[in-house]
């Protein structure tokens, strides 16, 4: 992790939605190469930050600056901003009507103007790195979701960003498939790109996380190392949430 390269600042960001305020005045400095943990009660922000972040939401109030771009001016070319930014959501969100190898594919020669052999070239090592190489010419109907998910995770890689977004990735999945999936992002954890993960998996975020933080009723109330936050947490709120989940 780079100290000293901030790859994304939050700025005084908070985002409504009608009357209920999802996001409360959030400041975050993200560093090149971090691992970032996010976790936190159901309805506490956690993923609308993350959307905001790839402009899947747009916020209400202050600025958001990825990669030295403030992506909440009106002139920002949305289409630039996300291709430096990889996200990979609960749901796979796979073309059904394509196979593994196609689905890879599509975007890197849509958006990226790769040519099918090049694109097809960064796919496949990129499906061998996240072990399903040998389902390239299945449809997703036929896989597991583990095993779809870790197509997603491909699927974005083959972009190339320089931030990859994770929206708790593991919680559509039947517990055994949970572990092929978390695997896989440790292997890119070790590989040194910038990861913002939202996720219920403590021992993940133990094991991986640079810094996490916990998010309450749209804010920030607690930041720290893995050995800080899960051994001498102050927040009474997140040591509740511990409690229950540990």
């Amino acid at each position: 992790m780079s100290t000293d390269q901030i790859i994304v600042q939050i700025e005084h960001v908070s985002k409504y939605f009608g009357s209920f305020k999802a996001l409360s005045d959030v400041s975050l400095d993200v560093y090149d190469g971090e691992k970032l943990v996010i976790i936190g009660p159901s309805g506490s922000g956690k993923s609308t930050l993350l959307r905001a972040i790839n402009l899947l939401e747009c916020v209400d109030e202050g600025r958001i600056i990825v990669d030295g771009t403030n992506i909440v001016d009106p002139t920002a070319d949305i289409n630039k901003i996300r291709e430096e930014v990889g996200m990979v959501f609960q749901s796979f969100n796979l073309f059904p009507h394509k196979t593994v190898m196609e689905n890879v594919n599509l975007a890197q020669m849509i958006v990226r103007k790769r040519s099918k052999e090049e694109a097809t070239k960064i796919s496949t090592e990129l499906l061998k790195k996240v072990d399903i190489l040998e389902k390239e010419n299945d449809y997703p109907g036929k896989l597991s979701g583990g095993q779809q998910q870790r197509v997603a995770i491909a699927r974005a890689l083959a972009m190339k960003p320089k931030i990859m977004l994770f929206d708790e990735p593991t919680s559509a999945l039947d517990p055994e498939m949970i572990g092929e999936v978390l695997t896989v992002m440790k292997k890119l954890a070790r590989e040194g790109i910038t990861m913002i993960v939202v996720t219920h998996e403590m021992g993940f975020a133990r094991e991986v996380a640079d810094r996490i933080i916990f998010m309450d009723s749209g804010m920030i109330v607690e930041q720290g190392t893995p050995r800080d936050f899960f051994e001498h947490t102050k927040n009474e709120r997140a040591k509740a949430f511990l409690d229950k989940i540990l």
